[in-house]
């Protein structure tokens, strides 16, 4: 082998050999990156979990949401899940009479549209619907999700 080529197949070999690094370095960066991620980070298009998507929704917030969808006033909300609610909050017995608790109820839009409803309940139970509203934000509970 002339000395011409050897050094060739020398300085092919470097290149190669630092391909070889770089690509493990990078494997190596990538691997501790997602290490350090917290729990669940690596998905960050899921929303956060709530007690709607743990436990299934309350039936009063299925009252409203069945509610609204027969007003016909947002075909947006169709097919759309219950993603959170204050529905727990209800107690009828807290309630005078004639007095009312404003559920609310957050459904999951696209992206990070929320469907925000807004129903009355009163001390017997009985739904009413009032309406909704898009915005980015759950306002059913405002410190969680």
């Amino acid at each position: 082998m002339s000395v011409s080529r050897a050094v060739n197949v020398s300085s092919a070999m470097n290149v190669v050999r630092t391909m070889a690094i770089g690509v493990g370095v990078s494997l190596c960066l990538a691997s501790a990156g997602a290490m350090a991620q917290e729990p669940g980070a690596s998905q960050p298009h899921h929303p956060k979990e709530t007690r709607v998507l743990e436990e299934g929704a309350p039936e009063i917030a299925k009252q409203c949401l069945a509610l609204a969808l027969d007003s016909g006033e947002n075909r947006d909300i169709e097919g759309k899940a219950i993603y959170d609610t204050n529905a727990w909050d209800y107690a009828a017995d807290e309630l005078d009479s004639g007095d009312t608790f404003e559920l609310l109820v957050d459904l999951l839009g696209p992206g990070n549209t929320k469907y925000n409803l807004t129903c009355q309940v009163d001390a017997d139970g009985k739904v009413t619907f009032d309406g909704v509203e898009t915005s980015s934000t759950v306002k059913s509970n405002p410190g969680g999700a």
